[in-house]
């Protein structure tokens, strides 16, 4: 067992770590990309940087959809926080990150990182109920949404036990095995799933405001190809 998780923790999570990065700044290089191509494409250029910015922070921090969804949006932000701030700065992933950049940061106190984790796991079956509960949010949930929640969830829950074995009534290291697995499985696929948009976000509102300032002729365009020509809207 002892291999196997030095295996888990070495190669693996160093294959892991690298695959996910590589994948989050080609990820990021394609955004900044199309940005630039938009901008460049777009008649206006003129764009309300101000008003992109607040929109920008309003979606990071969503204070209006805490007000029109609370329950659900508190989740959703309570998800957001764990997933970034308990495998950043625990202790025990501090150290391992380490391991890979030789560089110090802040760790996050043990039972801050316990209370975050069990929020965690309970904001993801929260997300869950709250995707089938509802007809509408039902119909846009995907397998592999639910699989990639299923994976988070796996992952808080495997480490908090691994950090308190005697509620696992398993094998601890069994238990560290099933974690570390499960968190090399989410940082591969964090590049190629929705994962990502923790990463992509800030871009979104630029991205958005850049597709309504069309280039200049656009409408000749579309209607070329709809055969519309010489009709009058």
């Amino acid at each position: 067992m002892d291999a196997w998780i030095a295996l888990a923790r070495g190669p693996l999570f160093r294959i892991s770590l690298a695959v996910c990065l590589l994948g989050l700044a080609l990820r990021v290089g394609l955004e900044l990309y199309r940005v630039v191509w938009a901008w460049r494409q777009a008649g206006d250029k003129d764009l309300p940087t101000a008003m992109v910015l607040r929109t920008t922070v309003g979606w990071l921090v969503p204070v209006r959809l805490l007000h029109a969804r609370p329950l659900y949006s508190s989740l959703s932000l309570l998800f957001h926080v764990g997933i970034i701030l308990v495998p950043l700065f625990f202790a025990g992933h501090v150290a391992l990150w380490q391991e890979s950049f030789p560089l110090a940061w802040p760790t996050l106190p043990h039972a801050a990182a316990d209370v975050l984790t069990l929020a965690t796991a309970v904001a993801i079956v929260g997300l869950l109920v709250a995707r089938f509960a509802a007809s509408s949010s039902r119909a846009l949930t995907g397998i592999h949404d639910v699989g990639i929640l299923g994976l988070l969830l796996v992952v808080a829950v495997s480490g908090w036990l691994a950090a308190h074995p005697r509620w696992a009534g398993v094998d601890a290291r069994s238990l560290v095995l099933l974690h570390v697995l499960a968190g090399n499985a989410a940082l591969l696929l964090t590049p190629f799933s929705k994962i990502v948009h923790c990463v992509l976000a800030p871009f979104s509102q630029l991205v958005f405001e850049l597709g309504w300032h069309f280039p200049a002729a656009t409408g000749r365009h579309v209607a070329v190809v709809l055969g519309k020509e010489g009709e009058g809207v």
